[in-house]
């Protein structure tokens, strides 16, 4: 009898570890704003502009747990994401939404809409986010100061 006991306890047990998702770890950076600092296409680095952009461009928030808000230069930008696993990401439908157009970055901003529709890993720290892809992609963002 307790053998059997014994091994219903084992079999809940492995069943109740194997069903359960794992949860994403360190979630705290869905609640950060963060600020792109630069991009990374074809191989090159390239810093985000800081001159002749609205006020909250290439900042990133996350709105809830499937969208998030990244304006380009001038434009509104939205787009929607999924965790896979832990560290593994999909970027869906990341596009702007509005259409002023920037004679300064629009080069940057397709760069970016680009990019950022290809990122598939991402790694944090306290003070920077970054996103990485096939081919060498990357989006790398630091904590932002709303002041």
């Amino acid at each position: 009898m307790k053998l059997n006991q014994l091994t219903l306890l084992l079999f809940s047990l492995l069943f109740s570890l194997s069903s359960c998702e794992k949860a994403i770890e360190n979630e705290d950076f869905l609640q950060t704003e963060w600020k792109m600092q630069s991009i990374v296409f074809e191989n090159e680095r390239q810093k985000a502009p800081s001159e002749h952009i609205e006020k909250n461009a290439y900042v990133l928030k996350f709105e809830n747990d499937s969208c998030f808000y990244l304006p380009t230069s001038v434009n509104e930008a939205r787009g929607k994401y999924q965790f896979v696993s832990d560290r593994n990401i999909i970027i869906n439908e990341y596009r702007e939404w509005t259409k002023k157009g920037s004679l300064y970055h629009d080069n940057f901003d397709d760069q970016l809409l680009f990019v950022f529709n290809r990122v598939t890993s991402y790694s944090h720290t306290k003070n920077k986010l970054i996103f990485r892809g096939e081919q060498n992609i990357e989006v790398v963002f630091v904590k932002h100061d709303k002041n």
